[in-house]
């Protein structure tokens, strides 16, 4: 199955069952999650876009440097985590940040670009070429 490789793999060997990952990122690297917004947006308003920016890697820093304070402040807003089994979660949050190591946190990368056009032309869901380069920002991060 395809899955997050920081949840689903924590929680399926939390009750017992083996896994077998094969990571993509092993192969061939792809865009992750990411803020959208539009070009009107970037031109109209450019402090509110490196604001959100700005707030987004904030918490991510404070997550990684703090991860037990980062989820006792999620368990305010993600009811699940309530009564969902602690050390599963915890771990899924680690596995996440994980993740997020990288040499510039938020920044994108212009070869993880091109490989996903490459994936999604070949899977058909894209037809024509696109200018890569027109799809992200990194100009927004401090």
């Amino acid at each position: 199955m395809v899955v997050y490789v920081a949840n689903e793999p924590v929680v399926l060997k939390s009750k017992g069952y083996p896994t077998d990952l094969i990571r993509v990122d092993d192969y061939m690297t792809l865009v992750s999650n990411g803020l959208i917004t539009n070009e009107d947006t970037i031109a109209e308003n450019p402090d509110l876009v490196k604001g959100m920016v700005r707030a987004v890697l904030n918490g991510i820093s404070e997550a990684i440097n703090d991860p037990e304070e980062a989820y006792r402040i999620s368990e305010k807003y993600i009811e699940i985590l309530e009564w969902d089994d602690y050390f599963i979660q915890r771990q899924v949050l680690t596995e996440s940040i994980a993740l997020w190591q990288g040499p510039r946190l938020g920044a994108s990368d212009p070869t993880a670009w091109s490989n996903m056009l490459t994936v999604l032309k070949g899977m058909g869901l894209i037809k024509r070429d696109v200018d890569v380069t027109k799809a992200f920002t990194n100009e927004f991060l401090p």
